[in-house]
């Protein structure tokens, strides 16, 4: 694109200086008001030779009058550049507007869309938008997909921002010719990919960018994307968490494995999650803001991960009773994930961890309660848990 920007500003500036009668073929006449011709001879040494025809006067018997032209031509940066007959001050002076019209020009060339060298598929696409920022996508295979990519042209390059508030990633794009070289800052994302800088290949001037790319994508087409291994998912606390579906171990014999479960509104937000059921009762998965996050994982016996319905919502609960004599139950409810609305904590322990005889004390949020009112709440509770293990 910019070689042919560059031609067709050189041939304007050929034919604007042709206009002027500064460039002539050799031996081209010129016809005077009174009929007389002027030759023009070639260009030698160093200048322009130019035969004086002095020609018989009108018929008023004074001197016939010579009018230059001026030509004003118009750039990009609204400069006017005036034809003098025997300088080439105004061939300079196009050249430079020239070269700004290049300069402008190499904004508009990083927007299209660029193959990755890793799997020659498209990995980066880049929208100008109205007020001059750029839309810009970054999906890198396997590893992280940036798919909300805010960005402005610098002296630097296309410098860009991405990624949710917690985990903001910034970085730089250049352009060598068709070749994008895309340049991720800070040492926490090399700790991460091992790898802060990409390369890519334009294959098309037009980005594969809808015109409401700006709208969020459904929550349920977003899972359907994880369930089908085209995104990862990620926790938004740690941008190092990010796994695809086929890093789960999906073998169906053996106990450890994970497998797809119902999608069910765990968070109270009118929308649905995913239940990827497994191994202490497997992870809930929620989309939102165009990504798939983890939303609840169980860890270990300590954590055992299950839901239930109560007092009218879904509250996500936490089990341990991996100890005799001990078990305690944290519950959270949400609305949205993440805006915690509530939690219960409750169990029961020995009133002496140390002596196995002594007596059992029961709590709910921290205040002892009988065993009968004990009761009474675990039953509500357990009878509508759902395990997801």
């Amino acid at each position: 694109m910019r070689n042919i920007i560059t031609a067709m500003a050189m041939g304007a500036i050929v034919l604007a200086l042709s206009a002027c009668g500064q460039i002539e073929n050799s031996g081209e006449t010129q016809t005077n008001a009174a009929g007389g011709t002027t030759e023009i001879s070639d260009r030698m040494g160093g200048g322009w030779e130019k035969q004086n025809n002095e020609t018989a006067s009108s018929a008023d018997g004074k001197p016939s009058e010579s009018k230059k032209e001026e030509q004003p031509v118009t750039g990009a940066d609204e400069i006017d550049a005036y034809c003098e007959s025997s300088s080439f001050d105004e061939a300079d002076l196009l050249y430079h507007a020239t070269k700004k019209i290049e300069a402008e020009a190499d904004v508009y060339e990083y927007e299209g869309e660029y193959n990755s060298y890793d799997v020659n598929e498209p990995a980066l696409e880049i929208k100008k938008n109205d007020d001059g920022t750029y839309q810009i996508q970054i999906d890198l295979f396997r590893l992280y997909l940036l798919d909300d990519g805010i960005g402005k042209v610098t002296e630097d390059g296309l410098e860009f921002t991405a990624g949710p508030s917690e985990n903001v990633v910034n970085g730089v794009i250049t352009l060598d010719e068709d070749i994008a070289t895309v340049t991720i800052f800070g040492q926490k994302w090399l700790d991460f990919a091992g790898l802060s800088e990409y390369r890519f290949y334009k294959t098309s001037d037009v980005p594969n960018i809808a015109e409401n790319a700006d709208s969020e994508t459904a929550a349920e087409e977003l899972l359907d994307l994880f369930i089908n291994g085209s995104i990862s998912a990620v926790d938004s606390t740690d941008l190092t968490s990010a796994f695809y579906i086929t890093d789960l171990n999906r073998d169906s014999g053996e106990g450890d494995s994970y497998s797809v479960g119902e999608k069910i509104d765990l968070d109270n937000d009118g929308e649905n999650e995913l239940v990827i059921s497994g191994p202490y009762g497997g992870i809930y998965l929620d989309a939102r803001d165009n990504r798939v996050y983890e939303f609840a994982a169980g860890d270990g016996n300590p954590l055992i991960l299950s839901y239930v319905y109560y007092n009218g919502a879904i509250w996500i609960m936490y089990s341990n009773r991996m100890n005799a004599g001990y078990e305690s139950y944290h519950m959270k409810k949400f609305e949205g994930a993440d805006n915690l609305a509530a939690e219960i904590n409750f169990g029961e322990e020995l009133a002496d961890p140390n002596n196995a005889e002594s007596e059992t004390k029961y709590t709910w949020n921290g205040t002892i309660i009988s065993y009968d009112e004990y009761t009474e709440l675990c039953s509500r509770i357990f009878a509508a848990e759902v395990s997801t293990d």
